[in-house]
């Protein structure tokens, strides 16, 4: 990469450090409802889910967000919320109702920066560049979570209050965002090739590959579902605790890390083909836990799941920011967020439907699903025609 990007790159870099931040709360639940002994567990539970909320809010309100705001400045506004929205139960403590509010503001700001991340990537790098950048990003959103999960816990292992001062590392990544992010124009309906002032009318010029693209990103959400919410129960099945799966798990995020560090390196083996081998990884995770009943082969499977993640998630808006230009990226990028999360939310439901069962049997339609979407981008050639429709629009 070029130098003087590097700097650039570290600012838009620095704002995927709170993409998870929202987890954090999730260790201080047990503490948090004893000291609110007349509310009710769930909606102490709340803490962990309602983030969701606000994501879901910034997601719709984003696409109108940039004709009001830089890019830059969404970015900003994101970081202001979680700063906020973090600290604020250090002081106002007393009432769950407060605190539970300041969780939908976090999830605002992950929201909007799970948002804008992708957009800022398009404005300031091309080709393999913008791939490994949007590569770093996940892997920045899987540091962020482990970091400050742990020191949170840290700060609130004497008083649970304590934990949300985790968020005070917010102010130092909005000075990264402020002074090493460059200032951009912002959008004007107006700006539109064909001239049409609505955000529908930019919706209808948006290539329809991006659609598939969008599918594809559900059926990543299903698949990681699958994963995450059965691989307890299935190791349950072969006499292994909650603490063994919390091992498996957290050492596993290394492989989503090194592969969003080697992305570019990566890349040039996959190259159009990087979705069907993250699928492929996406089996092997749950193939090394379902029929292995070893350590080696749990981290493994888990090593392989973030690795699946990052080669699909990070791939899919480089796949949509080359389809789309400036003034559609934010709009079908707000839409494979809002994809993702309606998915996650309907995967029970959907796989109930189909009458799955839980664990080996979710397991086991992992295997399946993500198997024949990888056949299915193999023979098709997706990521070749993807390649082959941007280059004949940048030559247009």
């Amino acid at each position: 990469m070029n130098k003087k990007k590097m700097p650039m790159a570290i600012g838009i870099l620095s704002m995927n450090f709170l993409v998870m931040s929202a987890s954090v709360v999730g260790a201080a639940i047990a503490a948090i409802a004893k000291s609110f002994p007349k509310e009710s567990i769930s909606k102490v539970q709340m803490l962990s889910t309602i983030p969701q909320l606000g994501q879901v809010i910034a997601t719709l309100l984003f696409t109108w967000l940039t004709y009001k705001l830089t890019r830059k400045n969404i970015g900003l506004l994101a970081i202001l919320f979680v700063i906020a929205g973090g600290l604020l139960p250090v002081f106002f403590n007393s009432d769950l109702n407060i605190i539970l509010a300041c969780m939908i503001a976090i999830g605002f700001g992950t929201g909007l920066i799970s948002n804008i991340g992708p957009v800022l990537v398009q404005d300031h790098f091309e080709g393999e560049e913008r791939a490994t950048v949007m590569g770093w990003q996940v892997g920045f959103n899987n540091i962020g979570m482990m970091a400050m999960t742990a020191i949170g816990g840290a700060l609130g292992s004497s008083n649970w209050r304590n934990l949300f001062w985790v968020y005070a590392v917010g102010v130092v990544i909005f000075l990264a965002a402020y002074f090493l992010i460059p200032q951009d124009k912002r959008l004007t309906h107006e700006t539109n090739k064909e001239g049409k002032p609505s955000m529908w009318a930019t919706l209808k010029n948006v290539n329809k590959m991006a659609y598939i693209y969008l599918a594809i990103t559900f059926f990543t959400s299903i698949a990681m579902t699958m994963f995450m919410a059965n691989q307890s129960i299935v190791l349950f099945g072969k006499g292994l605790g909650t603490g063994y799966t919390g091992l498996v798990t957290a050492v596993g995020n290394i492989g989503g890390i090194l592969t969003a560090v080697f992305l570019g390196k990566i890349r040039k083996f996959t190259k159009t083909n990087t979705i069907a081998y993250g699928f492929i990884a996406f089996a092997l995770s749950f193939v090394c836990v379902l029929f292995f009943n070893n350590v080696v082969m749990h981290i493994l499977g888990n090593m392989f799941s973030g690795m699946g993640i990052v080669l699909i998630n990070a791939t899919i808006p480089f796949e949509l920011s080359n389809l789309a230009d400036k003034l559609e990226f934010p709009l079908i990028i707000s839409m494979n967020t809002l994809v993702s999360s309606i998915a996650g939310a309907l995967a029970p439901v959907i796989l109930a439907g189909l009458h799955i069962s839980v664990g080996e049997g979710q397991f086991v339609g992992g295997i399946i699903l993500c198997g024949v979407i990888a056949v299915l981008l193999f023979v098709t050639r997706l990521g070749k025609i993807t390649e082959n429709a941007f280059i004949t629009n940048k030559k247009a």
